[in-house]
């Protein structure tokens, strides 16, 4: 009974409507793959760009959050983009799949400077299995289970970006969507919005400093933000980001070539989950086919 109410507790913080978990599935290295929370990014760089991450967080804490995401985009015509993203997350008994296909217009305002609009479509399914947890509770109809439940959704965004700096608002996720855990509890996929911004420096020919920040709304709970510094070289970047109340993050990136990078990022806890776990590592890996940078920055900054 203990092990299938911790796993309660577990779920109820991130799905149900009056606490202060999380529900879309985090990523610290988000300013690397936008178009998981903003369908106006869709095509905003000189081609085909493809973006692969996995996440493994709260290491050592028993049934802490698993994800992998996938994405790729593209710009179609001259002034049109398409994407496409899957994300997988486990969180114990329960999984979560998310496909999603992103189409941007985009318009120019000025000579190096352009808005993006953007529209998204696509379903969740969710599995929850929680008598497989705990053999005395098999068939307790006070449990109810969920097998591929399809949830499908819609998402809207702006991205207004120059070669220095960017700015994005968007809501992902607009429709809600309640479901039973419990004979007694009922939980629900939530509307959220976010904001988005960064700015590149130049410090010499060779280094640039960006520091961005992404701000998350869901009704009814608090709004949280994350806070990144980014130094970066020809060759490489380091940076380090805040959540608030949640994590201390440092960041790493290779970069092979021009096209191929490869990120690193760990999550210092600061919650009391600390206690239990070594952290959160994340692994990333982005390839540009494009070579021309005649619009924007090249995409390794934005």
């Amino acid at each position: 009974m203990k092990k299938l109410l911790f796993i309660l507790v577990l779920l109820i913080n991130v799905f149900f409507n009056k606490t202060y978990g999380q529900q879309d599935v985090q990523f610290s290295e988000y300013m690397y793959n936008p178009i998981a929370i903003n369908p106006a990014y869709a095509g905003t760089k000189e081609g085909f760009i493809m973006t692969g991450m996995v996440r493994m967080q709260w290491v050592g804490f028993k049934d802490a959050p698993k994800s992998q995401a996938f994405s790729l985009h593209s710009p179609i015509f001259d002034n049109m983009g398409l994407g496409f993203s899957a994300i997988n997350d486990y969180t114990g008994p329960l999984q979560q799949t998310l496909f999603y296909w992103d189409y941007s217009y985009q318009i120019d305002i000025g000579f190096d400077s352009r808005l993006s609009f953007g529209l998204s479509g696509g379903f969740h399914i969710l599995n929850l299995d929680l008598s497989s947890r705990d053999a005395y509770h098999q068939g307790d109809p006070e449990i109810y289970n969920l097998n591929n439940r399809f949830l499908p959704n819609a998402g809207v965004g702006l991205y207004f970006y120059t070669y220095d700096y960017y700015i994005g608002v968007s809501a992902p996720r607009l429709l809600e969507q309640k479901y039973s855990l419990t004979s007694t509890g009922q939980a629900a996929l939530r509307r959220s919005f976010f904001f988005t911004a960064g700015y590149v420096f130049d410090l010499d020919e060779v280094v640039k400093v960006k520091p961005s920040i992404l701000f998350k709304y869901m009704k009814d709970l608090p709004m949280s933000f994350d806070f990144s510094m980014n130094l970066y070289h020809e060759r490489w970047g380091v940076g380090l980001s805040y959540r608030h109340e949640d994590a201390i993050i440092g960041l790493f990136q290779i970069f092979v070539n021009q096209q191929l990078s490869i990120g690193y990022s760990y999550d210092y806890t600061l919650s009391d989950i600390r206690h239990d776990s070594s952290g959160s590592h994340e692994l990333m890996l982005r390839y540009d086919f494009s070579k021309r940078t005649d619009r924007c920055r090249p995409v390794k900054y934005f």
